[in-house]
């Protein structure tokens, strides 16, 4: 999280929570009392699920992850996908299982306006010798992304409306009308209107 501080201004403080070997069921007990506090004016990023990889844990793990974001709608939250574990002997049906997982997270963040949803690369060049953690370059990827979803959450919501004005619009000789007053022209056809060949004898045809 640190790293994070040098791509930001000073508009911007920054607080970390780490919790080594933990599932998801912990955060229901992180920082409760901090993050009761937040407003809109503050953003929270999650990435947990990691270890929460086996097949019978991942419908757990997204009630776990729904149950956090529902909680903390007084606040936007900035959800990552869970990234691979490349060190484990088993990793193909472990990358299949998170890759299940992260599309529901996926979709998880469209039933929330104030959630977003981050997707880190996990490419294998992007991890450590062993494969659980991310590499250096993988890092400043992630931080990247993480300024850039932030700065975009924020700018979204200060910036000003845009008001049409509907009564009234100016012309390029700076003449002003009224749009309620311009009225549909009626175009008269210079052809005779043909009548066809076949037709019924009602009163409809002699108009």
């Amino acid at each position: 999280m640190c790293n994070l501080k040098p791509l930001l201004n000073n508009n911007y403080e920054l607080c970390s929570v780490v919790k080594p070997e933990s599932t998801t069921i912990e955060l229901k007990e992180t920082a409760k009392k901090e993050i009761s506090q937040l407003s809109y004016d503050d953003l929270i990023v999650i990435c947990s699920g990691t270890n929460d990889y086996e097949l019978n844990e991942l419908s757990l793990t997204l009630q776990n992850i729904t149950n956090f974001v529902k909680n903390n709608n007084h606040t936007n939250i900035i959800l990552m996908n869970v990234p691979f574990l490349y060190d484990l002997t088993n990793s193909i049906s472990v990358k299949r299982n998170i890759s299940i997982l992260n599309r529901k997270l996926q979709k998880l963040v469209k039933v929330f306006p104030h959630a977003h949803f981050l997707e880190m690369d996990n490419n294998r060049n992007l991890f450590t010798n062993h494969g659980l953690h991310l590499n250096k370059l993988g890092k400043q990827l992630v931080n990247h992304q993480i300024v850039s979803l932030l700065l975009t959450t924020f700018e979204q919501k200060s910036s000003p409306s845009i008001i049409l004005r509907w009564h009234k619009t100016q012309n390029d000789n700076n003449q002003t009308c009224d749009v309620n007053q311009v009225k549909p022209s009626n175009r008269n056809s210079i052809h005779n209107r043909k009548i066809p060949v076949t037709r019924w004898n009602d009163f409809l045809w002699q108009i």
